[in-house]
C-alpha cells in the first residue's frame, strides 16, 4: 500500500466513525420520555384477603401464577399482565378448616391495575344441639350418615367432625337407648355459622295397643278413585264415596285401609263418621323417595295431612307410615324411622308402617333390614301375595291329578304360603327398645295389611293369572283367610285388597271384591252385598291343566 493510499483510507475511517457517533448522539437526543426499547406498561393483579383464621389459602390467575396467602389484608400477584388481558382469579388451595371463594372482581380485562379482587374466607362450622329426656341411656347420633356420637346424659352435644359453613346437615338416630325412643327435630339443613338448634327428645317407649275392632271386625283396602286416580288430581264426589262405604257396610266390612293422607282421606273419613260412626280407619301416608337428608316436601306434606286427619277424626284407630317402600329401594331406612319417629310423636293411635313381607323378614334382594324400624311400632303390617309370587311356591302341583284335585291342592297351598311369609316375619330376630332380643311375634302384633286374588286376568304375561284369576279362585282364597284368620293361629286382622277394582292401576288392576261398576263378585256370595253361591261353591275354579 502506498502513503496516498494509506492516508486515504486514514481519512475514510474517520468519517465513518464520526458519521456513527453523530447518528447515536441523535438518537440519544430525541427525548428521554420516548424510549424506543422499552416494554408495554404492564399491570399487576391483585386485591383482599378477609376471614383467614390461620392456615395457607393458595390462589392462582388464570390458572397459572400460584401466591400463597398466610393472612388476611392485601395481596398482588407477582406475575404482571398486558394491559386490556383477561384475568380470573380462582382459589387452588383452601386454608385448613376453612372455606374460601372469591367473591368480588375476581374477573374482568385489566384495563389498568386491578386491586378489587375480594376473597372472603369462612371457618368450618360445628353441629349440635340437646338431648332431653334420655334418663340412664345411650343414644347414638350420626350426622350426614357419618360421623356417630354417644350421648349418655341429657344436655348438650356437638360432633367431632366440622362441616363447611353453609354445607348441608342432616342429624338422625343411628341407635335407640334401651327402654326409650328419642325423636330429632330441627335436624336438618344448611348451617349458617355453628349450628346449635338440632334437638333430641327422648321419652319411654310404651307400645300402644291394637282397637279391638281389629280382633273382631272385618277388614279391607279401600280406595275411592274411578276415573285417573291420583295421578290426574281425580277427586271423587260425594255421592260416590257414600255408594262405596254404604256397599261395603252392607257386606260387614268396618275396619278400612286408607292407602295416602290428602283430601279424598279426608272426605271419606268425615263422610264416614257423619253416616257410618261404627267404621274404623288405619289411616295411611304415601312415602317417595328422599336423600339422605330425608327432607321431602311430599313426604312431609303427607306426614302432616295424616297427623292431622288423625286428631280431627276419632274414627281413624290407627296410622301408617309409607307403603312398600322397600320395593322402591330409595327411601333409607333411617329416614323411614325418622318419619315413623315424628308421626308418632304427634297423634295418640297406634302407628305401623305398612310393607312386604319380604322386609320384616329380613329377606329383601337389596339386604335393606327392619332393625331400626321395628323398635319403633306398636304393631307391624305385612303385605303378601301367593298370585304375584308364584315363583316362589308350587302352584302346578303337577303331583296331583288335574282337575278339581289339583285345584283344591293349589289353593291349600297358596294358604300354606301365606302362613309361611306370616312365619317368616313372626320369628324375624330384633333389638327391640328394651334391649333385648326379641321375635316380631313376641314383641308386637302382626297384621296382614294386604293380600288378595285377582277376579280376572289383567297381566298378560301371568301364567298363573292365565289360569286361575277367576271369581271362583279369588272366592277360595278369600275364604282361606278367613278361616285363618278364625282359627287364631296367624295375624290379628287381615285386610283383603282390595274392594274395588281400579282402572287406572292398569296390570294391577282386578283385585277387587266389587268390579269398577260397584258390582259384587261371587267372593261375596251369601252375604247382603252378593248372589247365591253356587251349591257347590268352589266348582269352576281355575288350575294349572
Amino acid at each position: 500500500m502506498t502513503v496516498t493510499s494509506m492516508t486515504q483510507f486514514l481519512s475514510l475511517f474517520r468519517t465513518r466513525r464520526w458519521t456513527m457517533a453523530a447518528l447515536v448522539l441523535a438518537l440519544a437526543g430525541c427525548g428521554g420520555s420516548q424510549n424506543w426499547s422499552q416494554d408495554a406498561a404492564y399491570v399487576t393483579i391483585g386485591g383482599t384477603v378477609a376471614g383467614m383464621n390461620g392456615g395457607t389459602l393458595v390462589l392462582a390467575n388464570n390458572g397459572g401464577d400460584p401466591l400463597s396467602v398466610t393472612g388476611n389484608g392485601a395481596f398482588t400477584f407477582a406475575l404482571k399482565v398486558a394491559p386490556y388481558s383477561h384475568y380470573e382469579v380462582t382459589v387452588r388451595t383452601q386454608p385448613a378448616d376453612t372455606v374460601c371463594s372469591v367473591t368480588g372482581g375476581g374477573s374482568g380485562t385489566a384495563a389498568s391495575s386491578v386491586s378489587n379482587v375480594q376473597v372472603t374466607c369462612l371457618p368450618d362450622v360445628t353441629v349440635g344441639g340437646t338431648v332431653s329426656g334420655l334418663g340412664n341411656g345411650i343414644v347414638v347420633l350420626e350426622n350426614n350418615k357419618t360421623d356417630d356420637l354417644a350421648v349418655g346424659a341429657d344436655g348438650a352435644f356437638t360432633f367431632a367432625q366440622k362441616i363447611h359453613d353453609g354445607g348441608a346437615y342432616s342429624v338422625t338416630v343411628k341407635t335407640q337407648p334401651d327402654g326409650a325412643v328419642c325423636a330429632v327435630t330441627a335436624g336438618a339443613g344448611n348451617a349458617s355459622g355453628n349450628v346449635t338448634s338440632v334437638r333430641v327428645l327422648c321419652s319411654p317407649f310404651v307400645r300402644r295397643a291394637l282397637p279391638d275392632i281389629y280382633r273382631t271386625g272385618k277388614s279391607i283396602a279401600y280406595s275411592a278413585y274411578r276415573g285417573g286416580g291420583p295421578g290426574v288430581g281425580e277427586m271423587p264426589t260425594d255421592a260416590a264415596v257414600l255408594q262405596d262405604l254404604g256397599l261395603l257396610h252392607s257386606a260387614g266390612f268396618n275396619l278400612l285401609r286408607l292407602f295416602g293422607a290428602d283430601a279424598v282421606a279426608e272426605k271419606i273419613v268425615s263422610l264416614a263418621q257423619a253416616n257410618y260412626p261404627e267404621m274404623r280407619f288405619q289411616q295411611g301416608i304415601y312415602l317417595r323417595g328422599a336423600s339422605a337428608s330425608c327432607v321431602d316436601s311430599v313426604n312431609q306434606s303427607q306426614m302432616d295431612k295424616a297427623i292431622a286427619i288423625a286428631n280431627a277424626y276419632s274414627n281413624v284407630v290407627t296410622v301408617s307410615v309409607g307403603n312398600e317402600t322397600s320395593f322402591a329401594a330409595n327411601l333409607p331406612d333411617t329416614c323411614l324411622a325418622s318419619y315413623v319417629q315424628s308421626v308418632r310423636s304427634q297423634v295418640q293411635q297406634p302407628v305401623t308402617a305398612d310393607d312386604d313381607y319380604t322386609f320384616y323378614a329380613g329377606l329383601t334382594s337389596s339386604g335393606e333390614k327392619p332393625d331400626k324400624v321395628l323398635p319403633l311400632l306398636d304393631f307391624v303390617s305385612i303385605h303378601m301375595y301367593p298370585l304375584s309370587n308364584s315363583g316362589r311356591w308350587d302352584w302346578h302341583q303337577l303331583g296331583v291329578a288335574s282337575g278339581p284335585a289339583r285345584a283344591t291342592a293349589m289353593m291349600n297351598a297358596s294358604l300354606q304360603q301365606a302362613v309361611d311369609n306370616y312365619n317368616a316375619v313372626a320369628g324375624y330376630l330384633f333389638r327391640d327398645y328394651t334391649g333385648s332380643t326379641v321375635s316380631v311375634a313376641s314383641a308386637m302384633p302382626i297384621v296382614v295389611g294386604e293380600t288378595g286374588w285377582k277376579a280376572r286376568q289383567t297381566n298378560g304375561n301371568s301364567l298363573i293369572e292365565l289360569y286361575t284369576a277367576n271369581p271362583v279362585n279369588q272366592k277360595w282364597y278369600f275364604d282361606l283367610l278367613n278361616g285363618w284368620q278364625a282359627a287364631g293361629t296367624g295375624p290379628v286382622s287381615i285386610f283383603y285388597f282390595e274392594a274395588f277394582d281400579e282402572a287406572w292401576k292398569g296390570l294391577d288392576d282386578g283385585w277387587g271384591l266389587w268390579d269398577a261398576a260397584r258390582t259384587a263378585r261371587y267372593a261375596l256370595c251369601n252375604t247382603p252385598a252378593g248372589s247365591a253361591c253356587n251349591p257347590s261353591v268352589y266348582d269352576g275354579a281355575g288350575y294349572y291343566p
